[in-house]
């Protein structure tokens, strides 16, 4: 397919827009499976599964905005391998200590099955959820990052390897639960790829009916209520897939997220660009906050049977700073050490990836300057 720039710079008002909208998603997340330790007695529906939609959607527009055709095939992997595997790796290495002392998972969602190491060792692989469900023990939210390596593994062969059987090899090892929700993700790319300005009135109304629309899909459960439509239908399908059972509320929900996104890249969003700071620091922990809430609070509920819900808390996010300075916050130090181990061209495959891109080297300083909402 025929695609613009995607070195496109992306407005300062939207890029940090969308750096509030992931570090939201992380915390609806969070609140998702903490609410219920703190607060039992008193629940509370966070929208978790559609906080994921929204990563997705967002994941594949910055993807696509950051695969640089002059970056290469190299320089794209050693872009996600630093930004993913030490994130990943801690996690693990938490998972373990966890297995060795606490022993217990309070939250019911990554519980160990016995077999630890085994399932560690799959999940960082990234084959978790590929022909099956095995989620990383006590780091449930890593099933999410199995479904996005896949595509970052697949829109990589398009972008700077296109051949037919690779990609067709790629997606039968992914499996079939990983690209059910694909589209979603392609939503993001086809968003960025095709962005275009709105007049501001009709840019306006468009936010605020797509963030009303996304507020009421999940305030009424829609996507919980098409896969039940669904279930007589396809009730071996719906039972296999977990996770992505709510596909087609997912695909929907991606739409309305893609077309609030479309739309406030048309707005000026001038309150977001004065919080730029803040927004920017805070969600420079996005990565951290998803993977390390879950095996941290199992370490501080379980191993030091912490029960103050501000306690528990503030020791919480305290473990995720520690662990982002450690590993999100020194994404640039492990690429640069990477890159040293692993020696090469990093324009390799530039002329192929250009090609299909339709653009020249030109004008990806500016898509380096904004690129930080991933890398």
């Amino acid at each position: 397919m025929s695609t613009p720039s995607a070195t496109k710079p992306i407005a300062t008002g939207l890029s940090v827009y969308l750096d509030l909208v992931r570090l939201v998603a992380a915390l609806m997340v969070l609140m998702t499976h903490v609410w219920p330790l703190m607060f039992p007695a008193r629940p509370l529906p966070w929208p978790g599964h559609s906080a994921v939609v929204v990563f997705f959607v967002l994941s594949g527009f910055v993807i696509s905005h950051a695969a640089r055709p002059e970056l290469g095939l190299r320089g794209y992997a050693l872009h996600r391998i630093a930004r993913i595997y030490p994130v990943l790796l801690a996690a693990a290495l938490l998972s373990l200590v966890i297995a060795w002392t606490v022993g217990v998972n309070i939250i019911g969602y990554g519980s160990s099955r016995g077999s630890d190491l085994f399932d560690i060792g799959v999940n960082l692989l990234f084959l978790g959820q590929s022909w099956m469900d095995l989620p990383m023990p006590y780091v449930g939210t890593v099933w999410s990052l199995d479904y996005e390596v896949w595509y970052y593994v697949l829109f990589a062969l398009w972008m700077y390897r296109p051949s037919p059987l690779l990609l067709v090899c790629t997606a039968a090892i992914a499996g079939p639960k990983i690209l059910l929700l694909l589209p979603v993700w392609l939503l993001g790319v086809l968003l960025h790829r095709r962005m275009t300005a709105l007049p501001p009135h009709r840019a306006l109304w468009l936010f605020l009916a797509s963030s009303g629309a996304g507020l009421a899909f999940i305030w009424f459960g829609v996507g919980i209520r098409l896969r039940e439509a669904l279930r007589p239908f396809a009730p071996g399908l719906i039972d296999y897939a977990q996770g992505s059972n709510q596909f087609l509320g997912d695909f929907v929900l991606g739409v309305i997220v893609a077309l609030n996104f479309l739309a406030a890249g048309s707005l000026g969003l001038r309150l977001f660009v004065k919080w730029k700071g803040v927004i920017r620091y805070l969600s420079g922990f996005t990565f951290s906050l998803y993977v390390f809430h879950m095996p941290l609070a199992v370490l501080i509920w379980n191993g030091l049977h912490v029960r103050s819900p501000a306690l528990f808390m503030g020791l919480l996010l305290a473990g995720v700073w520690v662990l982002g300075m450690l590993t999100e916050q020194r994404n640039k130090w492990y690429r640069s050490l990477l890159g040293k181990l692993w020696p090469g061209n990093t324009a390799m495959g530039y002329g192929v990836a250009a090609a299909r891109a339709g653009t020249a080297v030109s004008g990806g300083q500016a898509a380096l300057d904004t690129s930080d909402l991933v890398d």
